[in-house]
């Protein structure tokens, strides 16, 4: 009999593990497990963050707002992601009106705990890439804005740099996008070490309920999968 293939993870997979392990970490510490949260997904982005800014210097790109936003590590789908840059020019503005985090949140009643990564995630990772750019983050939906805005200082974004920006992006992604096996495996990492960073053996058993609900949500396979970066470097390009 062979075995069956293994689970294909989504940004969904994604937002249930931040959240599912958001709620053990702040349950297990109820006045600072907020904090442990949020300095989780600072590390996760800057590392994030950091990995983007290698693969522009490698092919010779300034580290600005532009290739910030050319850069970027993930992609869902159309049907799961709803976004618009509403303004141009030298602060382009974009609008968020859906996204496979907020959805997963609010079908699941965890909004509480996953609005903590909405908090802090955007800003990480543009300090990640290069702690001068200024991305400004004016609301989330998971924090009460409707909807999310982002205003991304210095893009320039003229129409035509506009379509540049796209062109480039295609051009990349089969080189920069990475898996969601990778990134859940990142995000499980980083909240991990934290935990157990600043709560010791109640972090360390937080992550395991928070890795033992997911199993049973998606199961064990997919939980072996996230496991299996406990010890990646992040802060290093894959090979």
């Amino acid at each position: 009999m062979t075995d069956p293939p293994a689970p294909k993870l989504t940004a969904t997979h994604h937002a249930m593990l931040f959240a599912l392990a958001a709620r053990e970490i702040v349950q297990a510490a109820p006045v600072r497990g907020e904090g442990v949260v949020r300095q989780a997904v600072r590390r996760y982005g800057a590392q994030r963050g950091k990995r983007m800014a290698l693969r522009a210097q490698a092919n010779g790109d300034p580290l600005d707002m532009f290739n910030y936003m050319a850069y970027g590590e993930w992609a869902v789908g159309a049907a799961e992601m709803s976004s618009e840059m509403v303004a141009e020019g030298p602060a382009a503005r974009s609008v968020v009106q859906r996204c496979p985090w907020h959805t997963a949140w609010a079908d699941r009643d965890l909004m509480a705990y996953g609005r903590l990564y909405c908090l802090e995630i955007d800003e990480a990772l543009a300090r990640g890439f290069n702690p001068a750019l200024r991305l400004e983050v004016r609301r989330t939906r998971p924090n009460g804005g409707e909807p999310c805005e982002f205003v991304y200082h210095g893009a320039g974004l003229t129409p035509e740099a506009k379509a540049a920006l796209q062109r480039k992006k295609a051009a990349l992604a089969s080189r920069n996008i990475m898996p969601w096996e990778y990134h859940c495996g990142h995000l499980y990492q980083a909240l991990l070490r934290q935990a157990v960073r600043e709560l010791g053996e109640a972090g360390e058993r937080a992550m395991e309920r928070a890795l033992a609900e997911f199993a049973a949500a998606y199961g064990a396979e997919a939980a072996r999968i996230v496991a299996e970066y406990a010890q990646a470097d992040f802060d290093r390009l894959p090979d």
